[in-house]
């Protein structure tokens, strides 16, 4: 089960680069010095097009580290030596394998995946078909769900995991780590690991979760969170209500069904002769409220409150 099962939109190229505070001359020379995970031109096509860049989810994080490493001043060939591991099929701790027991080793796989798909995996985990059916369905546009990158937005967007990308330099040689705070790391281990880091090391650590948050959390962004259906039916029902100017209130009842009660209140200035108009139809008289209920063609209910001030005698 991979994040493209819960978002199938999101390998579309829709994210202007500018959204990312990104400027065009940046995104031009990194790209010219080969830090983008794009082909590599032909001499043909060398020459610089002033084009429209869009972007999907992964390149857009990428693209956000990259900008993270620059304004510490992170040179290129170190950069570079990051996109190759961030690019590159997620590997498994062999040694982990070997030591781990078939039914062990299944019951990690399901933990990972969502209680509702768990009955149709677990079978073809068992006769290993599994494995076999993952291999036919890689494709060009898909490879990268198995690849490190697509493993950090999994594990951000949907196992709501925080994963922290740790470089080390060592010997020349770039060490790239992910530290990943789940319920499978005690914050015992995860301390510990930080500490060892801390006092034997020297590092740059990159969390991966405000990178992404900034993504989607940014206001600007949340007509592309609807083009790549991050959001449910329901969660659009509210956000299209907090954009409404007309909605003036909003009250969210969740039963123990799990089911929502939504109400909206809206509010609407109407005047001059359609002001008129109105009071005439309702029988209207100065500051009266009037609620009317649609139960069907036939019925209409009116609930009509009047103020009035009693002057003291």
């Amino acid at each position: 089960m991979s994040i493209y099962d819960f978002y199938p939109k999101i390998f579309e190229k829709k994210i202007p680069i500018n959204l990312l505070d990104i400027p065009s001359r940046n995104y031009l020379h990194w790209k010219k010095e080969n830090l983008l995970n794009i082909p590599k031109e032909n001499k043909s096509d060398s020459i610089e097009k002033r084009e429209k860049v869009l972007l999907n989810v992964f390149d857009a994080l990428w693209l956000s580290i990259i900008k993270e490493l620059r304004e510490f001043n992170i040179d290129f060939p170190t950069i570079r030596a990051v996109k190759d591991v961030l690019y590159s099929n997620i590997q498994l701790n062999q040694d982990k394998l070997d030591s781990t027991s078939k039914d062990e080793f299944i019951n990690t796989i399901l933990k990972k995946i969502p209680d509702e798909y768990q009955e149709i995996i677990k079978p073809l985990l068992l006769d290993g078909s599994f494995f076999t059916l993952i291999d036919k369905i890689i494709d060009k546009r898909n490879v990268i769900l198995f690849q490190n990158i697509g493993g950090i937005l999994f594990d951000i967007l949907v196992r709501e995991i925080a994963v922290s990308l740790i470089i080390k330099k060592n010997s020349d040689a770039v060490e790239v780590e992910f530290l990943k705070n789940n319920s499978g790391n005690s914050s015992v281990h995860i301390a510990e690991s930080i500490s060892n880091s801390i006092i034997k090391d020297t590092f740059i650590n990159v969390p991966m979760l405000p990178l992404v948050a900034k993504m989607f959390e940014n206001s600007n962004f949340d007509k592309y969170n609807f083009q790549f259906d991050l959001f449910n039916q329901n969660e659009k029902k509210i956000i299209d209500a907090l954009n409404d100017d007309l909605c003036k209130e909003i009250k969210v009842n969740k039963h123990q069904s799990g089911d929502i009660t939504l109400n909206l209140t809206f509010e609407a200035d109407v005047k001059n002769e359609h002001a008129k108009e109105v009071r005439r139809i309702l029988g209207l008289k100065q500051y009266e409220k009037i609620e009317l209920v649609y139960r069907n063609e036939k019925h209409l209910i009116i609930n009509n409150t009047r103020k009035e001030i009693l002057k003291k005698e």
